[in-house]
């Protein structure tokens, strides 16, 4: 059943691909990847301000999230120097890099904000309860950092309170209690990436070299995102109701693609992580377009928006039977990595080598 259906997808999709005219990129510097504002914040959780004896963090501020995130890399760089050159090879950064390409494609802005698509280059701003995106994304930075935070891998001398906004509170937790007790399979899901982290730190307090794997730490970090995504998934109707029907569709598309690639291990470090976003669409989508021929998308952009769909739709017209045999395929031999390269850097990357 495989070989039936995998081997004619994965010939339509080279095919298309091949078709595609080039869309040259000139190569930045590292910093120009980044995040926004990315160089402006710490890695270091001291700068958060302290009352009552309490961190506290405003979670539906940009910079707050962003500064979390740096945290996270920051303390967990030193397991990943053995995969790449300057701090490159960290596992989370698919994570931060995923996060800045949401703030600067508009999508953490009120949807129903005629302005909300704007990319603001100099001054950063709240994320809209209205977002879909920003709530999903809230579940991922939330569970990893709460998550470091239980598992004593980040040793805090306060406890952290995260700031709520009035608006669907419910749907959301704002401290490791309250994450805890509403999402314990996805707390334990990010513990177990941190608590893995602890496990290869030298035994010798003078040895300064870590043996974290990367197969298991990329593993053990999707595992933990997925979990994540599936508590926003299941609230995503509620979130994302300002948002247009096709940016809608588009999110819920691409987090189901997200799920093939996860499941073959794709590695996370910065340049995999950096090439994976290039076609990522520069805007939320609105009814009604026509990706084919809107000019305002670049030929990367259609490419990745097509295959996105392209995968969603085969799998809605297998009736799921398509994923559950690419999952049982890749999990079950050892070629879930060359799989994985083939399908985003042959698939997705191909208009970049046409």
């Amino acid at each position: 059943m495989w070989s039936a259906l995998a081997i004619p997808t994965f010939l339509f999709l080279s095919l298309f691909s091949v078709g595609l005219a080039s869309n040259p990129e000139s190569v930045r510097a590292i910093n120009k990847n980044y995040p926004p504002f990315w160089d402006q914040v710490s890695g270091d959780i001291t700068v958060f301000p302290v009352k009552d004896n309490k961190i506290i963090i405003n979670i539906w501020n940009y910079v707050d999230r962003l500064q979390m995130y740096k945290i996270l890399i920051t303390q967990t760089n030193k397991y990943f120097v053995h995969i790449g050159a300057n701090d490159t090879g960290n596992v989370l950064w698919a994570l931060a890099l995923t996060y800045g390409k949401l703030y600067k494609t508009g999508r953490f802005s009120d949807p129903s904000n005629s302005s909300a698509y704007v990319y603001d280059a100099g001054s950063p701003s709240y994320i809209s309860v209205n977002s879909g995106w920003g709530g999903l994304n809230f579940f991922e930075i939330v569970m990893n950092f709460l998550a470091a935070v239980e598992s004593k891998f980040l040793n805090v001398p306060y406890e952290i309170v995260l700031v709520s906004r009035g608006e669907n509170k419910s749907d959301f937790c704002y401290s490791v209690k309250e994450c805890r007790a509403s999402y314990p399979e996805a707390m334990d899901a990010a513990v177990e990436f941190y608590q893995y982290l602890q496990s290869t730190r030298p035994a010798l307090g003078n040895v300064s070299v870590y043996n974290a794997s990367e197969e298991r730490a990329t593993l053990l970090m999707w595992k933990a995102h997925r979990a994540a995504i599936n508590i926003g998934l299941s609230k995503f109707t509620n979130m994302s109701w300002y948002s247009s029907v096709s940016e809608r569709n588009f999110t819920v598309d691409f987090l189901n693609f997200m799920e093939f690639c996860e499941s073959t291990v794709y590695h996370s470090d910065f340049n995999s992580s950096k090439s994976f976003l290039l076609g990522f669409p520069s805007k939320p989508l609105e009814d009604g377009e026509n990706i084919a021929s809107n000019t305002n998308f670049k030929t990367r952009e259609k490419a990745f928006l097509t295959l996105v769909k392209f995968m969603a739709n085969l799998n809605k017209v297998t009736d799921g039977c398509f994923f559950m045999v690419w999952k049982s395929t890749v999990e079950s031999t050892q070629l879930r990595h060359s799989l994985g390269r083939f399908l985003i850097e042959t698939l997705l990357l191909m208009p970049l080598k046409a």
